[in-house]
């Protein structure tokens, strides 16, 4: 059995033991998962059809909870595993909990410090000011496909600035790319304050122990939750190593996002995101992306659509546009069918991809349909 199989079934159980066991249930722990499986035909430049895990959102299976310590101060851990719910192999290879794994310290008056691997604090803008469907960053939304999947995938020739090979951008087959950071991190400490007003400020270090699995991270939050309205904004930098030089890789983003209730059924939401990419000495790549949608709440579903554009510059015909549209049936509070069509238009040295799906080539669009279902427990 591959190593990978086998941490996965020991992690499961000792969740199962853990869950159950008198400490456990002290500790309000409990287990929790989401299985997402969908039948997808996607084109991008041949067309496919598949049956694949997460054509809505990431099947995953995890443990968390917390410990009440007195005077207002508790502790708390996480743990999550990612895995393909269509073949039942675990995500991120040899690592265990792929999707986080971190333990903290929580107080009512001082705030929240936690401490592993977790994503970085532009995540949660990027998430609440999003709403294809109720589990939010919906696959075939351009959020994941235009502004999340890379902060540039483009023909190599065509970048107008000399970059290199590092640990966060480099090139593969005649394309270069770079790599998203409002992801998981190893090594991130995270504290976020008290609410004080609807307002809260998140702030992160991730250690420099090693360039294979990414560098020194900071990174910076702050939300503001009132009625109807939730604004948020984040900021990331990144560095990466230039191994046949020595020289660093850097990443800088910015974002802000925001979403508004117009009525009980009606949400707005957008956002508008900056960066440069420093590929090496001498040379930086700019760029900045946005994105708008609307979501329509039924008695029983939602519907949404929405749009995003990217401008790559230093980069010759490198841009590239996105909508998805969707429709999500809640047969329950926990299980729900959906339907979503995606489509990525690339201009002719761009190759961003739809749900994973890179094109064959650059300057192919990548357009799909999806139908499948979500539960969670």
């Amino acid at each position: 059995m591959h190593n990978t199989h086998k941490l996965a079934l020991l992690a499961t159980v000792a969740l199962t033991q853990m869950a159950f066991s008198p400490v456990a249930m002290a500790q309000s722990s409990i287990i929790y998962g989401r299985v997402d499986v969908g039948l997808q035909q996607v084109n991008n430049g041949t067309s496919s059809t598949r049956v694949d895990s997460g054509t809505y959102t990431s099947s995953r299976l995890g443990i968390r909870g917390d410990e009440d310590l007195g005077g207002g101060l508790s502790a708390l851990y996480f743990m999550e595993i990612g895995f393909n719910a269509d073949t039942g192999v675990a995500q991120g290879g040899n690592r265990l909990f792929n999707r986080g794994s971190y333990v903290g310290l929580s107080s009512k008056d001082a705030g929240t410090v936690t401490i592993g691997r977790q994503y970085t604090p532009i995540f949660w803008p990027f998430l609440f000011s999003d709403d294809t469907g109720p589990l939010r960053l919906h696959g075939y939304s351009p959020v994941q496909s235009v502004q999340r999947s890379n902060f540039f995938r483009v023909n190599s020739s065509a970048l107008t600035t000399p970059v290199a090979n590092g640990t966060l951008a480099s090139a593969s087959g005649g394309i270069y790319s770079v790599g998203i950071t409002s992801a998981f991190e190893n090594n991130l400490v995270v504290y976020k304050t008290p609410s004080f007003g609807g307002l809260t400020v998140t702030g992160a270090y991730g250690a420099p122990e090693g360039y294979t699995d990414g560098g020194r991270i900071y990174g910076a939050n702050a939300e503001f939750r009132k009625g109807d309205l939730y604004l948020g904004g984040g900021w990331t930098q990144k560095q990466g190593l230039v191994a046949s030089t020595g020289s660093y890789q850097k990443i800088n983003e910015s974002m802000v996002g925001a979403m508004y209730s117009v009525t009980s059924a009606i949400n707005l939401w957008g956002n508008v995101h900056g960066w440069d990419v420093a590929a090496g000495a001498g040379s930086k790549v700019k760029g900045h992306d946005l994105m708008v949608g609307v979501s329509y709440k039924l008695p029983a579903g939602q519907l949404w659509a929405n749009y995003a554009g990217k401008t790559v510059k230093e980069c010759t015909d490198c841009n590239s546009q996105g909508f998805g549209v969707g429709y999500h049936h809640y047969m329950s509070k926990r299980t729900e069918l959906y339907v979503s069509y995606g489509r990525v238009n690339n201009d002719a040295n761009s190759a961003n991809s739809l749900n994973g799906i890179a094109p064959l080539t650059a300057g192919t669009s990548v357009r799909g349909v999806a139908a499948g279902i979500a539960h969670q427990f």
